[in-house]
């Protein structure tokens, strides 16, 4: 398999992205309750990056450790919403957990990542209704049953080769990175509360997901998302305009959510523009206001690129000899030398 042919794995995984992000939405929405589909939609896209290719007790393992984490770092970050000492002592435990458990692998960071995640919106958000808990619950069930479903009518599903990365090769490598990885988050954490809670959810997640273990794989993550950004926005924008009605929106996202998980090793930019359109289609759908969504355009931007700014500047402090040649070879695509 590779990063422009279509196979049957491919088919598949869009199939399960299509169900656990496209049910909880089109429930919400029949139940009219937007916000607790957007969660929903939320989770259920997060839990279907939480698969492997391995049996199906290694896949649902899987699927049970992030959830348990992204339960976690929810609870947690509620628990800390009203003490400020708390809520840094606790990302700064955390984020510096995140940057070390990159080591282990593609597991333990994703699910560090999730938990991470989930502590920083569940610490900025206004409120939380008791029903939408139902939702999260939905898409944890729903990942659990339809990932079983595919299981047994195929099997293991293999997973997208992942672009390597040349990542540190001592303890001290990979602590420095851990120190950066650290500090960046709490610099965006930091930025995004002087702004308001939305902004810190945007900022941060940004930080979070765009710095890399590897100098030149952050560099080509930080350009890739700005762009996928300005893309998913606009397009989301577009359709907003033209199509001013629930049941369109609802029928763009669904089919966008296949395709999400195919891009991610070869173009993250097209990855975090179907991502960005599918979020920002289904926040239009608890307002219903081209209008209103016209104004995230700015917004959105503007966070993308202060986290994308911030992560640059941790990248340049976890691998200050790397820093110039990972830009050099980024903007001139050639190879690494040796």
């Amino acid at each position: 398999m590779n990063g422009s042919s279509i196979t049957s794995a491919h088919v598949r995984r869009g199939v399960l992205f299509m169900v656990n992000i496209g049910v909880p939405l089109i429930v919400g929405v029949w139940r009219g309750e937007p916000v607790a589909a957007l969660l929903g939609a939320l989770v259920g896209m997060l839990l279907a990056f939480a698969d492997n290719d391995g049996e199906l007790l290694s896949r649902l393992r899987l699927l049970v450790v992030n959830a348990a984490v992204l339960a976690a770092g929810g609870v947690i970050g509620w628990l800390c919403r009203d003490s400020a000492p708390a809520l840094w002592a606790v990302f700064v435990a955390i984020t510096l957990s995140v940057g070390m458990a990159a080591r282990s692998g593609r597991a333990p960071l994703l699910a560090g990542r999730h938990g991470a995640m989930a502590f920083i919106v569940a610490a900025t958000v206004p409120d939380f209704a008791t029903h939408q808990l139902w939702y999260l619950l939905g898409a944890l069930a729903l990942n659990a049953v339809s990932r079983t479903i595919d299981h047994l009518l195929a099997g293991p599903c293999p997973m997208q080769p992942a672009a390597q990365l040349r990542v540190p090769t001592e303890h001290s490598g990979w602590f420095r990175f851990a120190l950066a990885y650290l500090g960046a988050a709490v610099v965006a954490l930091w930025i995004g509360k002087t702004l308001d809670p939305v902004h810190t959810i945007w900022v941060v997640v940004t930080t979070l997901v765009v710095m890399q273990p590897d100098a030149r794989a952050s560099y080509r993550r930080i350009v890739e998302r700005v762009l996928g950004t300005f893309v998913g926005v606009v397009a989301a924008w577009l359709i907003s305009m033209l199509f001013h009605s629930a049941i369109v929106i609802c029928i763009a996202i669904v089919l966008v959510a296949p395709l999400i998980p195919h891009h991610l090793a070869h173009r993250y930019w097209l990855h975090t523009a179907l991502i960005a359109l599918m979020v920002l289609l289904a926040y239009d759908l608890t307002v219903l206001s081209a209008r209103g969504l016209a104004g995230l355009l700015t917004e959105r931007l503007e966070d993308i690129l202060l986290g994308c700014a911030i992560a640059l500047f941790g990248t340049a402090a976890a691998f200050p000899h790397e820093a110039v040649l990972g830009f050099d070879q980024l903007v001139g695509d050639s190879p690494p030398k040796e």
